[in-house]
């Protein structure tokens, strides 16, 4: 087995001091000409020399390592979020270290594993009804820490990049009205980001009509689909039903479009559909569905560089940070103008 090849070794290859190659291989190679720049480093190519971190860690106490805590199943929201940020922690060498969210939600055990193993920063898109214990948890190992999608706590005590979702509640609700739909329904669950595009679509029907939209409910089921399709056909079996359903997510759009087609209702000629978020099969559903588009993957770079400032400046007070990136509207066959309005 061949060594691995060293400073020493570069050093001795290419004629330069020690202390020279230690520069410019370890970020300070404006120290020199350019000339001696570029043949260090074409040496240390071809010897295929490696940066050891662990040792760079070992003298100055950095690990050079972010956790990440993601959900065991992910969409391709988060799937999107995670690689934006692995992507830019690997462009700023820093090593991310992925785990998923415990089943029996005890993410502060996670926390725990990360800060054994000295990891100086973490990204995570915490569960809703375990964020006190996590942000506790944090506090506990002073943390650096990003939370994603959903904000870690109300009191804002930690940076957050997401989605203006109240915003694009608005877009949902103006899209409908400019067709012509007056008797419009909301569907949403709990979760914060839901009621954000609630408060938004909510809103923007009242000062548009005067009266409030027909919000179905926020208790969606997320393991039983039955339960959903039940409410759904509740929904549109009154005499006056909804012209247009705004889908808080995505992911209620399966369910919706096998209740009208199990009820023979025509996806736009008799109820347009709204959804949020733009997942991947949204566009291949029949019709394919008019939604709102989040940049996923600028949250996850945005969301590595916010804890990478907090890792390198611990010692400079920083205002925390709350960052969300608009949405867009995603036109497609799924809403059209109102018929029976």
């Amino acid at each position: 087995m061949s060594k691995q090849v060293t400073i020493r070794d570069i050093a001795l290859k290419t004629g330069y001091s020690f202390q020279t190659v230690s520069r410019v291989l370890n970020g300070n190679a404006a120290l020199h000409k350019a000339s001696t720049v570029k043949k260090i480093e074409k040496v240390a190519a071809e010897m295929g020399y490696v940066q050891n971190l662990f040792a760079k860690g070992m003298q100055s106490g950095k690990t050079y390592s972010v956790g990440l805590i993601i959900d065991p199943f992910v969409d391709h929201f988060t799937e999107e979020i995670f690689r934006g940020a692995h992507d830019e922690l690997m462009k700023r060498n820093y090593l991310p270290i992925l785990l998923m969210h415990r089943q029996d939600g005890q993410d502060e055990q996670l926390v725990q594993r990360l800060a054994e193993r000295r990891v100086e920063g973490l990204i995570i898109r915490p569960y809703q009804h375990r964020m006190e214990e996590v942000s506790a948890a944090i506090q506990t190992h002073h943390m650096p820490v990003v939370s994603v999608d959903y904000a870690l706590t109300s009191e804002k005590k930690h940076d957050f990049v997401g989605t203006a979702d109240e915003h694009g509640g608005q877009l949902a609700a103006e899209h409908l009205l400019s067709l012509g739909h007056r008797r419009i329904a909301g569907l949403f669950t709990d979760t914060e980001s839901l009621q954000l595009r609630k408060r938004g679509f909510e809103g923007t029907v009242m000062r548009n009509t005067g009266s409030e939209p027909i919000v179905v409910s926020e208790e969606w089921d997320f393991k039983d689909g039955k339960v959903n399709e039940a409410m759904i056909r509740k929904l549109m079996s009154v005499p006056r039903r909804p012209t247009a359903i705004f889908a808080g997510g995505d992911f209620m759009l399966p369910s919706i479009y096998k209740v009208f087609h199990d009820m023979g209702i025509s996806i736009p000629n008799e109820v347009s559909v709204i959804g949020f978020g733009d997942e991947q099969f949204s566009k291949y559903m029949i019709p394919p569905a008019t939604t709102l588009h989040q940049d996923a993957y600028e949250i996850g770079i945005q969301a590595a560089q916010l804890v990478i400032d907090r890792i390198e400046n611990r010692d400079r007070q920083v205002p925390i940070r709350q960052l969300r990136f608009e949405p867009h509207l995603v036109v497609r066959e799924s809403t059209a103008l109102a018929t029976n309005a």
